[in-house]
């Protein structure tokens, strides 16, 4: 997508975090932005944060693992601007999800928001995305806790995240079929400032724990990674991800080798012990 201006874009979990970060640098770009999330409180509050930086931003609350929902929004969203051009579906939840209780409902819940929030956007909007005959980009957010190495003491959470890749590999295949104008991708953020975890005090408190469990994290800002964002967009990259590229126009190299060396030996450690019939250890973090 080499010209924004103009162009409609479509954000859920944009209340805060990657999302909101993402909303705002694409207005700034000149996009038309309709943020979607559950948290209308949170979500007025983004709207007035944008509408006082005289950005083009529309807002719709909305439960992403209620297909209704998603579809309602879709729908509204194409009888008013006739397509859609970028979609990010972000929104998603954080929880452990014990495998060895008879508690299920942190399990429907992140599987609805993190799973079924996914799909559910591709099939509301993808489509008539397509049939637009526009070029278009489709990234869903991903996570290093169930696609670079499995976080396993979080099983929800890096289950559902290593099936988004899944469907946005499954996406990219079908479009590509269909010779699409459309892209699809997926954004591996680093460890964020987000709501994940319930505030984004506590993400400090993540940080520690990963780093005191031999995972070499830096907490970084959602306004750095919806630069990664943008500029994934600009080059249709399909794993978007930070690398040291990234880390030095991004991030001012605050993500280190450290990291690079760490990342580069839990996903090697995957298929390594993939083909080797091995264990896995050397992955698990």
């Amino acid at each position: 997508m080499d010209t924004l201006q103009g162009k409609i874009a479509v954000i859920t979990g944009g209340a805060s975090g990657i999302g909101l970060a993402t909303g705002r640098l694409l207005g700034q770009q000149g996009m038309n932005v309709a943020l979607v999330d559950v948290n209308e409180s949170r979500l007025a509050e983004a709207a007035e944060l944008c509408r006082e930086e005289s950005l083009d931003v529309s807002t719709f609350v909305a439960d992403v693992s209620d297909y209704s929902a998603v579809k309602s929004v879709a729908d509204t969203i194409f009888a008013r601007h006739g397509t859609v051009h970028f979609l990010h579906l972000n929104a998603g939840i954080g929880g452990g999800g014990s495998l060895f209780d008879d508690v299920t409902e942190n399990w429907e819940r992140v599987i609805g928001v993190n799973l079924k929030g996914v799909v559910w956007g591709i099939k509301a909007f993808v489509p008539r995305m397509v049939d637009a005959g526009e070029s278009g980009y489709v990234i869903a957010t991903s996570s290093g806790a169930g696609a670079e190495g499995t976080s396993y003491q979080n099983p929800s959470y890096a289950s559902t995240k290593n099936a988004v890749v899944s469907i946005m590999e499954c996406l990219y295949g079908q479009l590509r079929d269909k010779s699409s104008l459309v892209r699809a991708g997926i954004l591996f953020p680093p460890l964020t400032a987000t709501n994940l975890a319930g505030d984004v005090s506590f993400m400090k408190t993540v940080e520690a724990g990963l780093r005191a469990g031999g995972v070499p994290v830096v907490l970084v800002e959602p306004e750095e990674v919806a630069e990664v964002v943008l500029d994934g967009i600009r080059r249709e990259r399909f794993f978007v991800r930070v690398g040291p590229r990234e880390s030095t126009l991004f991030f001012d190299d605050k993500i280190g080798s450290e990291y690079f060396v760490w990342n580069e030996h839990v996903m090697r450690g995957r298929t390594e012990q993939v083909l080797t019939d091995g264990l896995p250890d050397d992955y698990l973090w």
